[in-house]
């Protein structure tokens, strides 16, 4: 006959604050096992946590991974990362590891960072990001010219000038019009094929090597109409056969360097 035996487990759901107040009745001379009954924490963590035998007496960890900054100080990396993003200069997870290590130096934490390579390792990287609700982006090229126009003033100027054009006349959602463009490649990029190994190169078929764009443009109302889109190739002549597969109303103009230039 087999019997199951359940092993009875001495502890319970505890956090920070339950075992502070049983260290500090401890301090103050309550036995050890009493004060482990009456907050459920077995006595072999309280003996430990009173005794200074772990690296935070008063403080639970899980795992061998430890955090290495207070929360404040987190906080303030959070805050530098996304306003240094907004300023458009973001960090790499380089820039951050490297930021990191330097922190943990001048502050004096105690930290297991890499002093050679002056970083923080890939794994504290990763905690940080999960904890704080950051992940890493791919940005996208914004010229300078752009960011120095995109400043309060000209922001100011243009809602004024938009303000005072809708007290001037009764423009409804379908007499407001945005119009966008956008450049598509003439090559399609191949994907993964199959093939012997130890070939050199493989190849694939498709209309050309090096592609050139064409400017696809775009308009939409605030009410959802749309006009067909617009293309324009970059050719001397038009010819029908450019426009075949093209959604119906479609429209297309050559110029020679396929941009638009009116």
């Amino acid at each position: 006959m087999v019997r199951n035996y359940k092993r009875k487990s001495n502890r319970g759901n505890y956090g920070n604050n339950n075992l502070s107040l049983a260290l500090k009745l401890l301090n103050e001379g309550k036995p050890l096992n009493t004060v482990s009954k009456e907050y459920g924490i077995p006595a072999r963590t309280l003996r430990r946590h009173r005794d200074h035998k772990v690296q935070n007496p008063g403080r639970l960890q899980f795992g061998r991974h430890r955090q290495i900054f207070p929360e404040e100080v987190e906080k303030e990396l959070k805050q530098h990362i996304t306003e240094m993003e907004r300023r458009m200069f973001g960090l790499t997870s380089k820039n951050l590891r490297r930021l990191a290590f330097d922190v943990a130096q001048k502050a004096g934490y105690d930290h297991p960072f890499n002093k050679e390579t002056r970083m923080a390792g890939e794994d504290w990287l990763k905690s940080f990001l999960e904890r704080n609700g950051l992940s890493l982006r791919q940005p996208q090229s914004t010229s300078m010219a752009r960011i120095v126009g995109f400043n309060r003033p000209k922001v100011d100027q243009f809602f004024d000038l938009l303000r005072s054009i809708f007290a001037n006349a009764d423009y409804d959602s379908p007499k407001i019009w945005n119009m966008d463009e956008a450049a598509l490649t003439t090559v399609q990029k191949p994907s993964k094929i199959m093939a012997e190994k130890g070939i050199r190169q493989v190849g694939k078929v498709t209309s050309a090597e090096r592609g050139e764009l064409v400017t696809f443009i775009c308009a939409m109302n605030a009410a959802g109409g749309y006009l067909p889109p617009l293309y324009v190739f970059p050719r001397k002549r038009m010819v029908d056969v450019l426009m075949k597969g093209s959604p119906p109303g479609s429209v297309g103009y050559v110029t020679e360097s396929g941009w638009s230039d009116g």
